[in-house]
């Protein structure tokens, strides 16, 4: 009997491939890299107030821009006090290449108006953080701010929001104020729903490791 080679029982590389399930091939890497404010003008990206930070990713789905900013000035209401600042707005936007323009994917859009009271807000930079928890090639973006209005000592609102693609997840809650003594308060901590889902329990992992990093207050 003449034996045949092995190499005629071997599929070509490309219908092996092909033949591979989706959920099996290594996701493409993700990648990001800060860039500057002048690359934004360029590229026409509008920056409402100031530029907190802005990264060019690169993930399965394509090439983006992250650009976070806070703007702070007075509030607009009736009993506002003139000149003073009493309103935060905050902007976390993703913008998509689509051939030779960015179209925005997705904004984060959030304000704390508190005319007459004491007013404060602020993103932390540096806990933005650009992931692929999962590891099916998309980017999770995750942006931590808090912010408050109030006439005393208090807490601040603060909440940890992770975006990929259309899907978003939260954590919110309170700083901790008087951390270590037995006047402490504030610190409390609300999930999503979704984020109890099996699935999703890599994000909840992460917002907590976030939240856990910056609630305290100093």
């Amino acid at each position: 009997m003449t034996s045949l080679p092995l190499a005629h029982f071997a599929l070509p590389i490309a219908l092996l491939a092909a033949a591979t399930p989706a959920s099996v091939r290594a996701a493409p890497a993700l990648s990001q890299a800060p860039v500057p404010p002048a690359f934004l003008k360029t590229e026409n990206i509008a920056v409402p107030g100031k530029l907190v930070k802005a990264a060019r990713i690169e993930d399965a789905t394509g090439e983006h821009l992250l650009v976070v900013s806070l703007r702070a000035g007075p509030s607009a209401a009736d009993n506002a006090t003139p000149a003073r600042v009493e309103r935060y707005d905050f902007f976390a936007s993703l913008y998509t290449r689509k051939a030779s323009r960015w179209a925005r994917a997705w904004l984060i859009e959030d304000v704390n108006d508190c005319p007459t009271l004491d007013s404060e807000g602020q993103f932390f930079p540096k806990y933005i953080t650009v992931t692929d928890l999962d590891q099916n090639g998309i980017a999770e973006v995750t942006v931590p701010y808090k912010f408050f209005c109030g006439g005393g000592v208090d807490s601040s609102t603060l909440k940890v929001i992770m975006r990929q693609g259309a899907q978003k997840f939260a954590a919110r809650g309170q700083t901790l104020v008087g951390a270590n003594t037995e006047s402490a308060f504030g610190g409390e901590l609300v999930f999503d729903p979704a984020l109890s889902l099996r699935q999703n329990a890599v994000f909840k992992a992460h917002l907590q490791s976030i939240r856990d990093k910056v609630y305290i207050e100093h």
